[in-house]
């Protein structure tokens, strides 16, 4: 009677083992298919980077860095732009004649 006792406590706990083993074999496979996905979605988000990376470069060496917004405001990194001048002397003798005759504005300067 022991003997018989003792053989169905083993069978008992092979049963649980094999339960259990099973478990863990279905987690697992639940793992490996969440690793998938994840892998999936990580290589989209990397091809997206990508995109949009390519996107800011062109974007970039269109438009300068210091520009402003297109809300019209320019912010503190607005470029000051510099009056131009005359780069050049007259080609010509009448354009010479015509600046020389020509009167500028004069604007008074606040001395620094």
């Amino acid at each position: 009677m022991f003997s018989k006792l003792k053989a169905g406590c083993f069978r008992q706990s092979v049963r649980a083992e094999m339960g259990s083993l099973l478990e863990m074999q279905k987690l697992l496979k639940k793992k490996d298919e969440k690793i998938r996905e994840l892998q999936v979605q990580l290589e989209r988000k990397d091809a997206e980077i990508i995109e949009l990376k390519t996107k800011l470069d062109k974007y970039q060496s269109v438009f300068k860095p210091g520009m402003a917004a297109m809300s019209g405001t320019a912010g503190p990194a607005a470029v000051r732009r510099r009056a131009q001048g005359i780069s050049a002397e007259p080609q010509s003798m009448k354009t010479l004649q015509d600046v020389t005759k020509q009167k500028f504005k004069k604007y008074i300067k606040s001395k620094r």
